[in-house]
């Protein structure tokens, strides 16, 4: 990299720009997404949040193709972000999978890729170790994807405190994490690990604001205090822990309101009550997650699903960027 590049490259990590409420499409089922991505662009969403996982990233590439297209939006004023499975670790396997999203999205880069998981599989498995793959190998092809112009920043999902330092104190590597996506609520709050991320100049967000249910009698009490939603006092919470909110919602009047959160603010009595309400609820529930509420289970969850799954893989292969369309499960010849 030319010290002009790794100017450029410095300039972006500060510069990350990324709006401060975005729409997640994560079990967003397919027919429905395409619309909310567009109730989303016509509210003035300016941020999407996808990944190859979901299996639904055609559908968000043709509402941003036809938003565009008819003026809703442009491709400048969108932020769009992205995920690297976890069997995408080796270099050529990073490439071919970014490429396979841009395609998706229609889009000629993305402003932020991640990586999905801190985990390396095999190609085409679920939870087999890939031994020839690294996270650090894996981080240095993204960096020349950013070079490429595929992508305008990189970061991390998932990563613990001890994860996300390997990489930030790595002198080889020439692009810190812009990003850690990781999920923190009101009913898991995750404090050391977002004031961690960001006292490392890492922007933090939220996936699964909502924990999936805002149904409690404080939140009930705060929110008729306000005038707003219980879901509005949630996603306010994080906006004024500087992080990064990107609630998923198919309903137009949803999508909206979680978006209103600027014309409110929680006072010290709103936050000291929310913090009885953080007991430890966890919505990532995979085996291959290893913070705390399920880490314990995890433990032995782990490596059971990894020896099950092993004789499935010996015959079978996943392409996880074709869930739902023709070519997401063959059969391998295991002799080859």
């Amino acid at each position: 990299m030319t010290r002009a590049s790794a100017a450029r490259s410095t300039r972006m990590e500060r510069e990350i720009g990324i709006p401060n409420v975005g729409l997640g499409t994560w079990k967003a089922r397919t027919n429905e997404v395409r619309d909310a991505v567009e109730k989303a662009i016509e509210c003035g969403y300016t941020h999407v949040d996808c990944a190859a996982a979901y299996g639904n990233e055609w559908e968000v590439g043709e509402a941003i193709a036809a938003c565009a297209k008819d003026g809703r939006t442009t491709r400048e004023k969108l932020f769009v972000t992205s995920k690297l499975w976890n069997d995408r670790r080796r270099p050529e396997d990073v490439r071919e999978a970014l490429l396979t999203t841009l395609k998706d999205l229609k889009l000629e880069y993305v402003d932020l890729y991640l990586i999905h998981w801190p985990v390396c599989w095999r190609r085409g498995t679920v939870l087999q170790n890939d031994s020839r793959a690294s996270l650090r190998e894996c981080w240095l092809e993204l960096e020349r994807c950013v070079e490429d112009g595929l992508v305008r920043h990189i970061g991390v999902s998932n990563f613990n405190e001890q994860q996300l330092a390997a990489l930030m104190d790595d002198e080889g590597l020439k692009i810190k994490p812009a990003c850690n996506q990781i999920e923190t609520h009101p009913f898991w709050t995750n404090d050391a690990l977002v004031k961690y991320s960001q006292s490392r100049g890492v922007k933090v967000t939220a996936y699964s604001p909502l924990a999936q249910g805002t149904q409690h009698p404080v939140l009930d009490r705060i929110a008729a205090k306000h005038g707003v939603t219980p879901a509005q006092v949630v996603l306010r919470w994080n906006i004024q822990r500087d992080v990064v909110v990107i609630p998923k919602s198919t309903s137009a009047k949803r999508i909206a309101s979680n978006a209103d959160l600027f014309g409110f603010a929680l006072d010290v009595d709103d936050l000291e009550a929310m913090k009885t309400l953080n007991v430890g609820k966890s919505c990532a529930t995979a085996p291959w997650s290893e913070f705390a509420p399920v880490a314990s289970r995890n433990r032995w969850l782990r490596p059971l699903g990894r020896f099950l799954t092993w004789p499935l893989f010996v015959f079978v292969s996943m392409d996880v960027q074709k869930i739902g369309r023709p070519g997401f499960i063959s059969l391998k010849a295991p002799w080859r």
